[in-house]
């Protein structure tokens, strides 16, 4: 019975682990996403707002890395056009702005990882293997 527990509890914090640091902002409106996404695209083809694309992490790095060249850019282009977007819009990306500055520095360094911060390929996998290699020591015990 105390094992059973035990690998109940451990599987939980593994998939609660998982998915505690998703991206945990609220979507841009209509008209700031555009603005975002063309011009990112134009940038950098593989560009997406999708925080489960492999390609997440790079793509905002466009909006954060700040002081490059392809932070001056991007930001350049964008401005104007979200400035032509309704003031609401406008308002929640920049009261989300800092915050996502923030998880995306806290998060860049994860090579080829999506924005839950898991391997693109291994998700829950990974979460699955922590759980396995916490029962095995468990069971030694």
């Amino acid at each position: 019975m105390r094992f059973s527990v035990f690998a109940l509890v451990a599987s939980i914090a593994a998939v609660a682990n998982a998915q505690s640091d998703a991206y945990p902002f609220k979507p841009n409106g209509a008209c700031v996403a555009s603005c975002l996404l063309t011009v990112g695209k134009k940038m950098y083809p593989d560009f997406t707002d999708d925080p489960t694309n492999n390609n997440f992490l790079t793509s905002l790095s466009y909006a954060h890395d700040r002081g490059t060249p392809k932070y001056m850019s991007y930001m350049s282009d964008t401005g104007p056009c979200i400035g032509k977007c309704p003031l609401e819009e406008q308002n929640l990306y920049k009261e989300q702005y800092d915050a996502k500055n923030t998880w995306y520095l806290s998060h860049k360094d994860g090579a080829n990882t999506t924005a839950s911060g898991a391997p693109a390929s291994s998700g829950l996998a990974s979460g699955f293997v922590g759980t396995v290699a916490l029962l095995s020591a468990a069971a030694l015990f």
